[in-house]
């Protein structure tokens, strides 16, 4: 799998160094989506990534009827740069965000569609990147 990965990235102009994560939990807050709430009330999932000792988790939740809002954690906390990419255009991040050592991120105004989010550790470590999932 992650021979594949590896091949994958490399296609798509991601780079050699780089570690998939691996989508270890997933959950729905289903939250009255048939009440006159706005759509950025209505539903938000999270989603839990973990790679070689470090473990990711974002929830996403509508932002508008049209973007969404992600928040994350990284633990260990450690300075590096989240950038949300597209899934059919990785060479192009839609937003890249600095961490410092609290591992907390937030991510605004996504526009909708598939996904990746890749994290780069200040310290030059390689890089991991997660699984394409859909906001």
């Amino acid at each position: 799998m992650q021979a594949a990965a590896a091949g994958a990235a490399s296609e798509s102009g991601l780079g050699l160094d780089l570690e998939l994560m691996l989508l270890v939990e997933s959950s729905t807050e289903a939250l009255g989506v048939r009440s006159a709430a706005p759509a950025s009330a209505r539903s938000a999932y999270t989603l839990r990534f973990a790679q070689s000792g470090v473990d990711v988790l974002v929830r996403v939740a509508s932002d508008t009827d049209t973007t969404a809002r992600l928040d994350g954690w990284v633990v260990p906390g450690s300075p590096m740069t989240v950038r949300a990419i597209r899934a059919d255009d990785a060479r192009t991040p839609i937003v890249a965000v600095t961490l410092g050592a609290s591992g907390r991120f937030e991510l605004t105004s996504l526009p909708a569609g598939l996904i990746r989010l890749r994290f780069e550790p200040a310290d030059g470590s390689s890089a991991f990147l997660t699984p394409t999932f859909e906001i």
